[in-house]
């Protein structure tokens, strides 16, 4: 089990790390990252959609930890630093090790898992190791509450490939595949998305003021416009448009 791991033929590509997960519920980390990925030759590693594959597979029925995992998923809440760190660190090893860069769009999320403790490597620090601290980005989509409350509650994906609903060419190419749109998952409810900003409040949010100080590129983006407006506004402050 694993994220969107599919190489795409974009020309250059580049050995760098991006992160967009200090953006908050809804503010459209994975749309952007898929669309950095197809641009600039990346992996995208959506730990989303990982956790929810795996946290709702048959083996989480039979393992303590990944139930435990399950429970805090399903219920708006962070899983738990320390194991998805691992899970990440992991990723960020074997796609480097494959010789190409990567873009997240859920990881990390929490003070811990970007810069760990004295027994474990947080995700800042192992990039800075595999791409070298100048090739790593943190970027932070700006939404407002209220948009995140609107946009979570209407999120469409494609039956198939699972990917968002955002135009009409998005929604026939979703019915070309043979699929639909569809609700995205049962998380997106008004309480369950206040649980999750809440979350991003006090657990996510004070990672920003931590990169920067720590030297890290931190860049800030309008993410109110339509995505191919954010996109080009990402592109142009990493200097790439």
């Amino acid at each position: 089990i694993c994220g969107n791991t599919k190489m795409y033929n974009a020309i250059p590509i580049l050995k760098i790390a991006i992160s967009l997960t200090i953006s908050a519920p809804g503010a459209g980390k994975g749309t952007q990252a898929d669309l950095l990925a197809k641009k600039l030759g990346l992996i995208h590693f959506d730990t989303g959609k990982y956790l929810e594959k795996l946290l709702h597979s048959s083996l989480a029925e039979k393992d303590s930890v990944l139930k435990r995992e399950q429970i805090n998923f399903d219920t708006g809440k962070l899983t738990t630093p320390k194991w998805i760190l691992g899970q990440a660190r992991r990723e960020a090893e074997r796609i480097a090790a494959s010789g190409s860069g990567l873009v997240f769009s859920g990881s990390p999320r929490t003070l811990y898992e970007t810069f760990g403790d004295d027994m474990e490597e947080g995700l800042a620090g192992a990039l800075s190791r595999l791409y070298g601290k100048e090739n790593v980005y943190f970027i932070k989509l700006d939404i407002d509450e209220e948009t995140t409350l609107e946009r979570n509650s209407k999120r469409m994906v494609c039956s198939v490939e699972r990917f968002p609903i955002l135009t009409k060419e998005d929604e026939e190419r979703c019915k070309a595949l043979g699929g639909s749109p569809e609700k995205r998952k049962a998380l997106d409810t008004p309480e369950i998305i206040r649980e999750r900003l809440k979350e991003y409040r006090e657990r996510t949010f004070p990672m920003i003021e931590q990169l920067k100080k720590e030297g890290y590129n931190v860049i800030q983006v309008d993410g109110r416009p339509m995505p191919e407006e954010v996109f080009k506004s990402i592109l142009k402050k990493l200097n790439l448009s």
